[in-house]
């Protein structure tokens, strides 16, 4: 496994934490209407982690993953998504990143 590609898993996991750090905060709330601003950061990140994994769309499980990403994205975009929704679609995408970062940390 090259430096780089340790360098993108790194980023992998920080935009998964991140996302984690996002809906544990809306959980908290308990407010079924988010803020723009955490809508707008949860939908950057989902688009980060699609950028990191763009060139390895051939594994099924990337393809997923990048379907999961541009769901959470699509649902944070809408005028006003609800936490709860924005939660349950978000679930996917992390349990799906988790699952990459194992994967390749089993195969280095």
């Amino acid at each position: 496994m090259t430096d780089n590609h340790h360098f993108q898993l790194d980023k992998l996991t920080h935009f998964s934490a991140r996302l984690d750090e996002l809906f544990s905060a809306i959980l908290s709330c308990g407010q079924d209407s988010l803020s723009p601003d955490v809508a707008d950061e949860v939908a950057a990140t989902a688009g980060e982690i699609m950028l990191l994994l763009a060139n390895h769309g051939g594994d099924k499980l990337v393809r997923g993953t990048l379907e999961d990403a541009r769901r959470l994205r699509e649902v944070a975009r809408t005028l006003r998504p609800g936490g709860a929704q924005l939660v349950e679609v978000g679930v996917e995408l992390t349990k799906d990143v988790a699952r990459i970062i194992r994967e390749e940390k089993r195969a280095a």
